[in-house]
């Protein structure tokens, strides 16, 4: 074997070697961060809720209707929780798209309703959870213990509102999942996985005890 030949087998090894090495070094790394905050907030969004019934069961997801131009936010998080649902087999989701004018947003402070929610849990009929892209609405008593009477769990992905935390210690919202109040520190480490790009963006709130996670 004359020198260049050497020379190109030399080259030819430590290329494979390298590739081989950036090869594990991928296949061994936790799922990348290559999706935005508003897909990062729908996926989490759908496996926290695949946790909540269980993995198995049916899910009407509730987003808001903005016509044909659609807003490219409310699309990602859609998206995202879609495909994200679909990885677990038990589980299926029935989107419902509501049209909600400005002087209706103005009455619900921008939740969804009241009377929506009632309508989309009773056309979808045993459901085992809803999940409200939206505002909680607001109910009365009355109206509050008759959501409860359904046995459906709601989870909520909306801003932080003032009534979020006696609506959990009362279990009429089982999950929250809203923006953190701050921004992470400047000197934070930078998210390596889509948890921990939602956890330094967003708090899960949870019925049991109305506390924040993590």
């Amino acid at each position: 074997m004359n020198q260049r030949t050497k020379q190109i087998t030399v080259a030819i090894v430590a290329v494979s070697a390298a590739a081989i090495a950036l090869y594990l070094a991928l296949a061994n790394r936790e799922e990348p961060i290559n999706l935005g905050t508003y897909e990062v907030l729908g996926a989490v969004a759908a496996e926290e809720a695949a946790r909540l019934v269980g993995g198995q069961g049916r899910m009407v997801v509730v987003v808001r209707d903005t016509g044909p131009d659609k807003n490219p936010s409310v699309e990602a998080e859609l998206k995202a929780f879609e495909q994200t649902l679909r990885k677990s087999s038990g589980l299926s989701a029935i989107v419902e798209r509501v049209t909600v004018n400005p002087m209706m947003m103005m009455a619900t402070g921008g939740g969804l309703p009241a009377e929506e929610l009632f309508r989309l849990i009773e056309k979808n009929a045993k459901v085992d959870a809803v999940v409200l892209f939206f505002g909680f609405p607001p109910l009365t008593d009355g109206e509050l213990a008759k959501l409860m009477e359904t046995g459906v769990k709601v989870i909520v992905v909306s801003s932080l509102r003032p009534g979020y935390q006696r609506l959990l210690e009362r279990q009429a919202i089982h999950l929250a999942i809203v923006p953190r109040p701050d921004p992470p520190p400047a000197d934070a480490r930078p998210a390596q996985t889509v948890r921990e790009r939602f956890d330094q963006e967003y708090l899960i709130l949870k019925a049991e005890d109305g506390s924040a996670s993590p």
